[in-house]
């Protein structure tokens, strides 16, 4: 123990036991203990809630208590007050409860001196700091201080006993920061960790006293709140989570941005078993992702259903990747005015045995929620390079093979790296291979992003921005980046030729190309008239149905042999 004095609680009747403990304890150890004394239990817990004790010394038998009930009383009100009883009882069996209901000893009157006395005080004390210790590491998370998972269970389960008697609701709280991982694959976890700490204490700030925030692991939270009367009292707290998580978060001196989504259920209108009452509050947290992110939404019947139907899916998707039921499919690019064939991009397809061809347009945003993308793009690039190489092991003419690289692939540690490595592995140059990346995966980290540009250009990979138009569209940046190309999104080339917006659109996209000197290429071109339009802006490249669906490897032949498109199409050529 420290040399510090110990402030004890005696609580005691009986005048002579008061004055024999004081002399004990003086004669072991002088001036170590500051004690104060009370003859009745109701005294004593005045003094408890007055005062800062150490250590409570009591006897059982006092005018207004007897027995252990002594022990629950005084836990009652302190918890965390190390306690000692001084009993004239020798009773082994009295013993035994009085430690079981919480006391860390139990002496008898008249068998110990004062150094006994002594060592059982602060034995006492630093037993129940060990105790505090122990149970504070079962019941806190160690890294944010927040309640962890088995702590927000015991309370969930003791609100909605509460919320029963009170005639109240009991509003839960989950929420999912987005897109957390690619934080932690790009500046590390332990970056992510001091992000997880700094989200702990917005939320502090965001809620009411008495509400519950727990980390249940990962980048999930909860918030558990009492007393709630209507569903805007727990609006108006998701109202301040959202704003408050809108200012950046200062990392690595590098301002990041994250945001929340938030799923709730409410107690007994969603359900009222607390293990429910989680799932569809987790339910709703993921139609909230889906919804956009960033936001919050209430729990409906429906929501189970629909996460029912994607567990099932990601199940079938985890089987699909170890049974290798993915093929590519290859869709043809032209020049778009010397109709010579380009290249090819390459588009996954899953052949399902039990729902047969699955859209790219279910599976691969499921991919990217459950983060298997990564595996699945690794195949994709080795299978597109190893089906590029062999083209030209069988003579025809050498093309450049577009594979789309997902925001989160594209975060990842030695990408540049990586798909170098997988493209000389299939006896490829990198010159016959493009990616394709989107605005929103370059603009997330922008320092970031052009670092991994630039080397993956320094190592003669072309670079193709996707979807050119639907997302950031920062043209500060966008003359920063180690681009070659555009592509203009199917979504404004498919109503060129009947709204004039989406037509300036385009012409505009094309001009800041071509003074950019970069290569432009449109996406979706299903008529003739779309062609020459993007043909007469001066448009590089096209493709789309117009030209060429995707088809299998061996399909995609007949374009090397035919070379141009079909000559029952007209191509206009630029001014």
């Amino acid at each position: 123990m420290k040399s510090e004095k110990i402030s004890i609680l005696y609580i005691e009747d009986n005048e002579g036991d008061i004055r024999l403990l004081k002399d004990l304890l003086h004669n072991a150890r002088d001036g170590k203990y500051e004690i104060t004394t009370t003859v009745t239990l109701k005294g004593g817990l005045a003094q408890l809630a007055d005062n800062q004790f150490d250590v409570v010394l009591t006897d059982l038998k006092l005018p207004d208590s007897d027995g252990v009930n002594t022990i629950t009383r005084i836990q009652e009100q302190e918890p965390s007050i190390p306690i000692v009883v001084i009993s004239a009882q020798d009773c082994e069996e009295i013993a035994l409860q009085v430690v079981q209901r919480g006391a860390q000893d139990y002496l008898v009157k008249g068998q110990g001196d004062g150094l006994l006395i002594s060592r059982s005080i602060e034995y006492s004390i630093e037993r129940k700091r060990n105790e505090q210790g122990l149970s504070y590491l079962a019941n806190y998370d160690g890294l944010t201080g927040l309640a962890n998972r088995l702590l927000f269970r015991e309370r969930l389960d003791r609100a909605l006993i509460r919320a029963d008697r009170n005639k109240t609701l009991v509003a839960l709280l989950v929420i999912d920061l987005d897109r957390f991982k690619n934080i932690n694959d790009t500046l590390g976890h332990d970056a992510g960790d001091q992000l997880l700490i700094k989200v702990a204490g917005r939320l502090e700030q965001c809620t009411r006293e008495g509400d519950t925030i727990a980390r249940l692991g990962g980048d999930e939270f909860t918030i558990i709140m009492e007393d709630v009367k209507a569903f805007e009292d727990a609006v108006k707290i998701v109202d301040k989570v959202l704003n408050g998580m809108k200012n950046s978060f200062d990392l690595l001196s590098r301002e990041i941005y994250v945001s929340p989504s938030v799923g709730i259920s409410m107690y007994p209108l969603d359900d009222t078993d607390a293990g429910n009452l989680l799932k569809n509050a987790d339910s709703a947290m993921y139609s909230a992702k889906e919804s956009g992110r960033n936001c919050y939404r209430f729990y409906t019947v429906d929501m189970n259903k629909k996460l029912l139907l994607n567990l099932n899916m990601e199940a079938k998707l985890r089987r699909a990747i170890e049974r290798q039921e993915f093929v590519l499919n290859y869709q043809p690019k032209f020049d778009i005015h010397t109709q010579e064939l380009l290249g090819a991009e390459a588009l996954i397809r899953w052949h399902c045995p039990d729902d047969n061809v699955i859209s790219p347009a279910v599976f691969i945003p499921l991919a990217e929620e459950t983060g298997l993308i990564g595996v699945i793009t690794d195949w994709v690039i080795k299978e597109a390079c190893r089906q590029n190489s062999e083209w030209q092991q069988q003579g025809y003419a050498p093309i450049r093979m577009a594979i789309n690289i997902s925001p989160r692939q594209f975060a990842q540690e030695n990408i540049s790296r990586r798909i170098f490595n997988q493209i000389i592995c299939a006896d490829l140059a990198p010159k016959y291979v493009e990616l394709e990346i989107t605005e929103g995966a370059l603009m997330d980290d922008v320092e970031k992003s052009n670092q991994i540009l630039k080397e993956l250009k320094g190592r003669g990979i072309h670079i193709s921005i996707d979807d050119f138009g639907t997302g950031y569209s920062s043209l500060s940046y966008l003359k920063k980046f180690h681009i070659d190309t555009l592509k203009i999104d199917q979504s404004f080339v498919r109503d060129i030729m009947e709204d004039a917006d989406d037509a300036a659109i385009v012409s505009a996209v094309i001009a800041m190309a071509k003074s950019l000197r970069l290569n432009v290429i449109a996406e979706g071109v299903e008529t003739p008239d779309q062609l020459n339009y993007l043909a007469a802006k001066g448009c590089n490249e096209a493709q789309g149905y117009l030209l060429g669906k995707p088809v299998t490897a061996k399909e995609f032949t007949k374009f090397f042999d035919s070379k141009v498109v079909s000559p029952t199409i007209k191509l206009a050529h630029s001014a």
